[in-house]
């Protein structure tokens, strides 16, 4: 028997302690607005939209989710290309109020909510004791996701990933019920939830095993600018021969981007100023026409820098996006040749042929401390990474199918050197345009067939689903 709408909403409402600001519907005036999409190519439209303040909220939630027979996805930051927090016809549980945190004074051990957006944890956990994990760059990205998909950022190679320092975590399962995961007590959910969270459970709270905060860290740009597409490639080829370098520190974090005329990189080193001068890291590539070192010893102040240059890129506002990305490996390491057309590929847009508004390539430097660390160990599986590359496209209306045409033919483009090898991608840059099948394998490698059988004994009937996310393995599911 369908269970009537009014029943679902009053269902909610309860949830929620009676609260009415906390529950939005479709036939609210404002509910676009309450909605939030952050890519504006997907538009979509929940079944409802709640916002609890408590893991018991949550949980009454996704209880009225299944008596209603609607599936359900969490929303934290609200940072997803495919807006999959926010998925038309479900039940969009938005963790805005879940902002609790507390640090043992001792073992340094953090509880943290996911509410909490990464530039608010890093003032926390500084303050309780100049602590931190390891996380991306930008401060407005939430946690309740982030620590769900990996979380790579300018300490990668030296401290690994977001999810290596998650020790436990509460979570809601698809029955509706509130239990914990950790090494010890469901380990294979736990497993699950670090690097597929979102396909599992609602996760209402993080624990953290933390790091000293870095007492000393160089930051280090430099530029090049040139109109010649074999210059900029030459500036390319020499970052990739070194920050692949098995001789190159772990200590040392590199970022690229790629734009019509320029090369931009910026990177971390965490040591003494005279340690990095002695890299002498010019020495490694042409000339640049600018740069700056400047040497930290407040970790604070420089992850604030790092997500302020984040945020003056746009990447944070809501936007028309078209993201692709691709995880390199030793064995996928781009050929020279296959340089040289990639950047004369995107020179087309240079002269303004193709029709694309802004576009961008960037390149994350990987290794280091994932080496250290076995594939299965995760869901992430990407531990042999070289490099993470995000292609994408942004246009001030709906992405055209010239736009797309580029972006598909530049990720094509990428991987010719070696058609036959795999090639990962990273869950935190969703390529909505990929096919589900395909998506899940580039996501998730090795480990998804275990990823399906976890999926089968915690969640069957894939409540907690998004069109990418990981199936229950040999279990009928909805389409």
């Amino acid at each position: 028997m369908a269970y009537p709408l009014f029943q679902f909403a009053q269902c909610l409402l309860a949830a929620v302690g009676g609260n009415s600001s906390r529950v939005a519907f479709p036939s609210q005036p404002n509910y676009s607005a309450v909605v939030a999409p952050f890519n504006l190519d997907n538009p979509v439209t929940p079944a409802a939209v709640a916002f609890p303040a408590n893991a018991t909220q949550v949980s009454a939630l996704v209880g009225c989710a299944v008596k209603a027979n609607y599936r359900v996805q969490p929303r934290s930051g609200g940072h997803s290309a495919g807006n999959y927090g926010s998925s038309t016809g479900e039940l969009s549980i938005n963790l805005a109020n879940l902002q609790s945190f507390s640090m043992d004074p001792t073992t340094h051990i953090a509880k943290v909510g996911p509410g909490l957006r990464l530039g608010a944890i890093d003032v926390l956990m500084y303050n309780a004791g100049q602590r931190f994990i390891p996380h991306g760059s930008s401060g407005t990205v939430g946690i309740g996701g982030h620590g769900t998909v990996g979380g790579a950022g300018y300490a990668w190679r030296k401290y690994g990933l977001t999810i290596d320092y998650i020790r436990e975590v509460e979570i809601v399962l698809a029955n509706a019920t509130i239990t914990r995961a950790s090494a010890t007590r469901n380990p294979d959910l736990f497993w699950a939830v670090r690097g597929a969270g979102a396909s599992f459970g609602i996760v209402t709270e993080y624990v953290f095993d933390t790091l000293p905060a870095p007492p000393q860290t160089v930051s280090f740009a430099y530029f090049w600018t040139s109109p010649n597409v074999t210059a900029r490639a030459a500036v390319y080829k020499a970052w990739q021969a070194w920050s692949s370098s098995p001789d190159l520190p772990v200590e040392v974090q590199s970022i690229v981007g790629v734009s019509s005329t320029a090369i931009f990189m910026s990177g971390a080193f965490f040591g003494s100023l005279d340690a990095y001068n002695a890299l002498n890291v010019p020495s490694f590539f042409p000339p640049a026409q600018g740069g700056s070192v400047e040497l930290y010893t407040n970790y604070l102040t420089l992850s604030q820098l790092w997500a302020a240059q984040t945020t003056a890129t746009g990447r944070d506002d809501p936007a028309y996006y078209y993201l692709k990305s691709l995880i390199l490996r030793p064995a996928t390491r781009i050929p020279d040749p296959v340089v040289d057309q990639i950047f004369a590929y995107v020179a087309t847009v240079d002269s303004g042929t193709n029709g694309t508004d802004t576009w961008d390539m960037e390149f994350q430097a990987g290794g280091g401390y994932d080496l250290s660390v076995p594939a299965t160990a995760t869901a992430f599986p990407h531990r042999d990474a070289t490099f993470v590359v995000l292609l994408y496209v942004t246009t001030p209306g709906p992405i055209s199918r010239t736009s797309t045409r580029f972006l598909d033919g530049l990720h094509t483009l990428f991987k010719s050197g070696h058609p036959t090898e795999y090639y990962g991608e990273y869950l935190g840059f969703v390529d909505t345009k990929a096919v589900p099948a395909e998506a899940r394998k580039r996501y998730w490698g090795e480990n998804l067939p275990r990823l399906g059988r976890v999926k089968a004994k915690w969640d069957p009937r894939d409540l907690f689903h998004n069109r990418q996310g990981v199936l229950p393995n040999g279990v009928p599911v909805r389409v």
